[in-house]
């Protein structure tokens, strides 16, 4: 048993330790995305026209500016929703470069017409498809729910993709895996466009303090059933919980 006694207080010993680098990871992480978030916000509000050399630019700068929005915002969602795409149709029914719902498309062209005298009737997939129609109902959408939410481009984006009713209903953005790879997503290529497509991006670093945080987690649970089970072991042998 007395290598038991040495096993014992080695895994109580990794077991502080791995608490205290728990709580450590977990404090950097929560503060390093804050931080994030925070300049990605800032940065979001600043009018920067996108690159030509990036599909539909014209069009993007063009109707961003006139919504008030960062132009590589938009392009930052494009590229997210659709890879600049101009007929992609989702599962969900979503159209076109900046994947809209035709619910979507009615509410925002009820305020701006955008087919205003040119069919007859409610728009169809083709005005769904066509790239200045959808770029600028997209925008119109992304510029309300960026008023709603008082500036925040973050909750906009998840909005954007989850729904305003879901990230009111967390105050935030939704615990949906989908969403928060999304939000992630549009904000690094948000960066890539800003720092003409180099790899630099913040949120890549988060994500590596998420993942260093969820591994020393999981070492937290192995380290507990180890001890679980040298507790059972005691007091099978010695009716106590350490040795006298």
């Amino acid at each position: 048993m007395g290598r038991m006694v040495l096993v014992w207080y080695a895994v109580l010993i990794l077991f502080v330790l791995e608490v205290i680098v728990y709580g450590f990871t977990g404090y950097v992480a929560n503060n390093y995305r804050k931080a994030v978030w925070d300049r990605f916000n800032k940065n979001a509000q600043i009018l920067d026209d996108v690159d030509k050399k990036v599909p539909y630019a014209e069009i993007i700068n063009r109707y961003a500016r006139e919504a008030g929005l960062n132009p590589l915002m938009v392009a930052s969602i494009i590229q997210a929703e659709s890879s600049f795409q101009p007929r992609a149709l989702s599962p969900a029914g979503a159209y076109g470069l900046m994947q809209i719902m035709p619910a979507t498309w009615q509410q925002v062209n009820k305020e701006i017409k955008v087919c205003a005298g040119r069919h007859r009737g409610e728009c169809s997939s083709e005005c769904y498809y066509n790239a200045d129609f959808n770029i600028h109902v997209g925008t119109t959408y992304l510029s309300q729910l960026l008023k709603k939410y008082q500036g925040n481009m973050l909750l906009a984006v998840a909005a954007y993709n989850a729904g305003y009713g879901a990230v009111d209903r967390y105050d935030g953005i939704p615990p949906y895996g989908e969403t928060i790879r999304y939000t992630e997503s549009v904000a690094r290529n948000f960066y890539k466009l800003q720092n003409k497509n180099t790899d630099y991006s913040p949120v890549s670093r988060t994500s590596q303090w998420d993942m260093a945080h969820q591994l020393i987690g999981w070492c937290l649970v192995i380290t507990v059933t180890i001890t679980v089970f040298i507790v059972w072991r005691l007091f099978k042998y010695k009716s106590s919980w350490y040795w006298r």
